[in-house]
């Protein structure tokens, strides 16, 4: 059943006769069905409801100002989340725009932003007001142009109440967690909730919220539960007794943790946690680039299947830069320490489009025969695709990789940082493009997708092996970096 708008224009009152006969019905159903007007308030309950932009999903109407206040039962906070959100670019969100405000002032403003596919939307990020009440405001520019031609949805939201009964404990990706009780349970102890299946608990068992309201374990210590992301457990997962030849076409979900980069050119990378990407330095610093630009561009995209999607969701700012510092660019045939690291300004709203893959920590994942997927928007039978797509390979023994090469006079160096994959009479599939994307394997023992390789470098995109920075052998400094120490 649709959950209440924020109108068709001019909005009509809940008692007006423009609901006749339908709140009896929907009290009696359990559901509260509202017609808002400009200033209405609309009440949570702790099943979600549904609140719409003027005539979601078709275009909105522009000239339009709406604001609806949001409000729970005593003892309640208000959670929102925002399931679709399509509004027109606006540059400082000066003309369409979504504000969610609390006790008069203003906490977030969304829009369409000018010169970005998607601008600066609200994502999946939870909003949970610190009171009782949460306000809602969505404001459109007059346009003299065809009002209905911009074909932009609106928005749609869920909101519903929870019971807060100690500050809201902090998440290491600034959203998805929550600390939240259900009328029933007892308001002195409350199990930390996280977003599930994309977060999970760090602290374990029940929490006491004590007179000063704050969170004490039951030795009496101070604690504030966390949320952290879940890894190498996709929602969507991919069927692994598929005995198909060559490379596949993704399905939205089965590698979530996927990266887009465009730096030199056209290259992947695999999300870790909420904040970090894992990539191969040679797609930072190409071997035998001529010239390198001085301020250095990096450009990563998350979140689709299709990179013409992932476009319109937008680029996620790049912070930092960290390059193994083994990495010789000079050394055109030498990839040894071919990896890297970029923290992200912010963190990711995890999803089922967006979740990290977990690290290795044992040589198990690396034995001769054990089958993984490699992902990635490469180069694919001497074309560029737009669609991710994978292959599966087997780990292959070293010395077939060793003797293969030396048959074909190369003179790369293969060392014990890297290892290979594939099979001699079948197609390798890694091509240009698809350098800094991860090889994964399924860990049975932590019931978890593992990056055991990135995708460094081959003798061609055609049959023979392909050759994958080892993983397991730079934990150390993958660590020191994302906690700060390198």
């Amino acid at each position: 059943m649709p959950g209440p708008r924020m109108g068709n224009s001019p909005w009509r009152s809940p008692h007006s006769a423009g609901c006749p006969g339908k709140l009896w019905w929907l009290l009696l159903w359990g559901v509260l069905q509202v017609c808002p007007t400009q200033g209405s308030v609309l009440l949570a309950q702790r099943l979600s409801q549904q609140l719409t932009s003027p005539r979601y999903p078709e275009p909105y109407l522009k000239g339009q100002d709406s604001t609806v206040d949001i409000e729970a039962p005593e003892g309640f906070a208000v959670r929102l989340v925002f399931q679709d959100f399509d509004l027109e670019p606006s540059e400082d969100c000066e003309r369409d725009s979504v504000t969610i405000s609390a006790s008069g002032t203003d906490l977030s403003r969304f829009c369409g932003q000018q010169g970005s596919p998607l601008g600066s939307p609200p994502g999946q990020r939870e909003f949970v007001s610190s009171g009782r009440s949460l306000r809602l405001t969505f404001h459109t520019r007059s346009s003299s142009e065809d009002k209905t031609t911009h074909l932009h949805r609106g928005f749609l939201a869920l909101y519903q109440a929870v019971a807060v009964s100690c500050r809201q404990p902090t998440s290491r990706a600034s959203v998805g967690s929550e600390a939240i009780s259900t009328p029933g349970d007892s308001p002195a102890e409350i199990h930390n909730h996280c977003q599930e299946p994309y977060y999970q608990a760090v602290t374990a068992g029940t929490l006491t919220c004590t007179a000063p309201r704050t969170w004490k374990d039951r030795e009496g210590r101070e604690e504030v539960p966390q949320c952290a992301p879940v890894c190498g457990q996709p929602v969507i997962p991919i069927a692994q007794n598929q005995t198909t030849l060559g490379s596949s076409r993704a399905k939205l979900g089965n590698f979530p943790w996927q990266a887009f980069t465009s730096i030199y050119g056209r290259g992947g990378g695999a999300l870790l946690g909420d904040r970090w990407i894992l990539t191969a330095a040679h797609t930072i610093y190409p071997k035998d680039s001529v010239s390198l630009r001085k301020k250095l561009s990096v450009d990563v995209f998350l979140g689709h299947t299709d990179i013409n999607e992932m476009l319109k969701l937008g680029n996620y700012p790049v912070h930092r830069v960290v390059v193994h510092p083994d990495y010789r660019q000079n050394e055109s045939h030498n990839f040894n320490a071919d990896i890297a690291l970029l923290e992200l300004q912010h963190s990711v709203p995890l999803g089922p489009s967006v979740l990290p893959v977990c690290l290795p920590d044992n040589e198990t994942l690396y034995l001769s025969g054990l089958q993984g997927y490699v992902s990635g928007f490469g180069v694919e039978k001497g074309w560029l695709t737009t669609k991710l797509k994978y292959s599966r390979l087997p780990v292959a023994p070293r010395e077939a990789c060793e003797a293969w090469l030396q048959r074909k006079q190369r003179t790369e160096v293969f060392s014990d940082n890297m290892f290979c994959v594939g099979d001699e009479m079948q197609e390798n599939n890694a091509c240009q493009g698809d350098s800094g994307s991860v090889y994964v394997v399924w860990d049975d023992r932590a019931h978890h997708w593992v990056a055991t390789g990135i995708v460094s470098w081959g003798v061609g995109c055609n049959t023979g092996y392909g050759f994958y920075t080892k993983v397991l052998n730079y934990m150390d400094w993958i660590k020191g970096v994302m906690d700060g120490r390198d």
